[in-house]
């Protein structure tokens, strides 16, 4: 990869610029001498009639690979403390969205006010509504690697850890074989079982993030890996 993404694609970062402005007013997109792009304001939450009920500050890392990998999102205002029950990691990232879950509600390519509109506008939102005593208001996953089991047993409708290990090892392959045994537990090949259920999680989920699952859930995956899919 040469160059940041906004050296590389100029247009997005017109693009971002201009959503900001008609959007976001009190967000701007910064670029530094560095190469780095962080997007820094104030974000507001809003009602569904479009009123502001509540205003963060926030700081949002754009990575160099932008839009390949999600922006790093920051409450720089100090009212959200750094700790898992607040959804927020020790170094300050907040857990707006489960990379797992990209596909669905900010896939690569979508315009960045998406996310904005979408995950950040949710986890900030949420977060004035507990500060209120109220509950989280949109259903939540649990922090850390608790999140990303609770995650496949909805995405492959399965609470048996041996039958998540085994799809998540075939999704983090670069490519599948049919003649590989079926992650399902059937005891039949791919081609002659889930081979169509499998091509469809292959464009929700891209090995990189398989592969990060696995590593993230750890010691309780391995014992259901026996062997090398060939």
């Amino acid at each position: 990869m040469r160059g940041a993404w906004h050296q590389r694609h100029p247009e997005l970062g017109g693009q971002i610029g201009a959503d900001l402005r008609a959007r976001y007013p009190n967000l701007h997109l910064l670029i530094g001498s560095d190469g780095s792009a962080t997007v820094r304001g104030t974000f507001p939450v809003r009602s569904p009639d479009r009123r502001v009920l509540d205003r963060y500050q926030v700081s949002i890392e754009l990575p160099a690979d932008y839009p390949r990998c999600l922006p790093i999102v920051r409450e720089v205002g100090g009212r959200i403390p750094w700790k898992a029950d607040f959804h927020v990691n020790a170094d300050g990232v907040a857990c707006v969205l489960l990379p797992d879950d990209r596909w669905r509600c900010f896939p690569e390519g979508a315009p960045f006010v998406q996310f904005l509109d979408g995950p950040v506008h949710q986890f900030f939102l949420g977060q004035s509504l507990v500060a209120l005593g109220e509950d989280w208001p949109f259903g939540q996953w649990s922090h850390g690697p608790n999140g990303v089991n609770e995650y496949y047993q909805w995405l492959l409708e399965t609470d048996d850890a041996p039958t998540i290990a085994r799809y998540l090892h075939v999704l983090a392959k670069l490519s599948m074989k049919g003649h590989w045994d079926c992650p399902c537990g059937s005891g039949q090949k791919i081609r002659r079982c889930c081979r169509a259920k499998i091509e469809a999680l292959r464009r929700k989920i891209p090995p990189v993030v398989a592969r990060k699952a696995l590593g993230t859930l750890g010691a309780r995956m391995l014992p259901y890996i026996r062997s090398e899919p060939r």
